[in-house]
């Protein structure tokens, strides 16, 4: 296991997975954000899970327990969003629970899953609980595609690759923790040390712990432009890009890549540090994804804060310009194996 990163080991599974019988009624399987499959109505219906655990995904003596709940929920919406015309519907949670666990922590850490549901309208339909020896929390979600499907792997040749938000703040945000070492962690502006942070640290530290989902601006981009492909940067804005460009190439501008006032700050003009964050920090839930060139003016137009980052190639290369210059550029983010 351990000579495997996590996409060879998803690889792995695709080709030795079970072959599905025509009444699967399988449109997408493994390899994309979500499965989808199809139904005697004929809706498209897109199902994900993901599973977070403590000390790797969250930090129980950093976060509360409703931000912890809040950010399984939208971990998972971020994969439904990916998906571009999709709505979750239901969610199913099952939850590992330490025999240290206050009744308290489980009760708070419940009542932001049911708030957090309620935001998306799903319906909390189910799960299970069990005893662990840390904090473990897998949430699946259930939903329906009302127009065309988005996947990973839709991108030609000559399409813009776009991306919502800025990059890099949670990776920030999380380093500062480090650094700080935290040891209590209450809420986001009133723990033990979060005295010693500045305004732009403190907004960094937020984006990690409370990230957001972009359901809302997927569909509406799925409704108003001719998008060709699609992921969220969950594992970092360099593997979504490696996602979408797949067995093609791309050449991506890093000046272009949109960062925050606060990162800048934070980096004190160190362009590498910055540029690392933005490429490899994940766990940010921004959209990635491509789109035919003859829909740059109609994205701008309807879409402010979407930025062009570069374009897909047929080279089999990705390539990163700094100044039109090619910078070599190798991964440098989080492994779970």
């Amino acid at each position: 296991m351990t000579a495997l990163d996590e996409f060879k080991l998803i690889d792995f599974i695709k080709k030795h997975n079970t072959k599905p019988k025509k009444f699967h009624n399988v449109d997408l399987d493994i390899g994309d954000d979500c499965f989808v499959y199809n139904s005697s109505d004929k809706n498209k219906y897109v199902v994900t899970t993901d599973i977070l655990i403590d000390n790797i995904h969250f930090r129980t003596d950093w976060a509360t327990p409703e931000q912890i709940g809040q950010k399984a929920i939208e971990v998972n919406v971020s994969d439904i969003a990916s998906m571009g015309t999709a709505k979750p519907l239901y969610a199913f949670i099952s939850v590992g629970i330490p025999k240290n666990t206050s009744e308290k922590f489980i009760k708070n850490f419940f009542s932001s899953v049911k708030k957090t549901c309620d935001k998306y309208d799903i319906h909390l339909s189910g799960g299970d609980t069990v005893g662990a020896e840390a904090l473990t929390i897998s949430v699946t979600l259930i939903g329906i595609a009302y127009d065309k499907i988005i996947t990973r792997t839709g991108a030609k040749k000559g399409d813009l690759i776009f991306v919502s938000g800025t990059f890099g703040d949670s990776g920030a945000g999380l380093e500062i923790m480090y650094n700080v070492q935290c040891t209590t962690y209450k809420n986001p502006f009133n723990f033990s040390t979060f005295r010693l942070l500045n305004r732009h640290e403190r907004l960094l530290v937020q984006r990690h712990i409370v990230p957001k989902a972009r359901l809302k601006l997927a569909n509406e981009l799925t409704k108003k432009s001719n998008i060709t492909s699609m992921t969220d940067s969950s594992d970092g804005l360099f593997k979504s890009v490696e996602l979408l460009a797949g067995n093609k190439g791309a050449v991506v501008n890093m000046e272009q890549i949109p960062v925050s006032k606060d990162l800048v700050k934070y980096c004190k003009n160190d362009l590498n540090k910055l540029y690392n964050f933005a490429l490899f920090g994940g766990e940010e839930f921004e959209l990635v994804f491509t789109a035919d060139k003859q829909d740059y003016d109609k994205i701008k137009k309807f879409f402010k804060n979407i930025k062009c980052i570069g374009k897909i190639t047929d080279n089999k290369k990705i390539k990163y310009l700094r100044n039109n210059k090619i910078r070599n550029i190798k991964y440098d983010g989080y492994k779970h194996f």
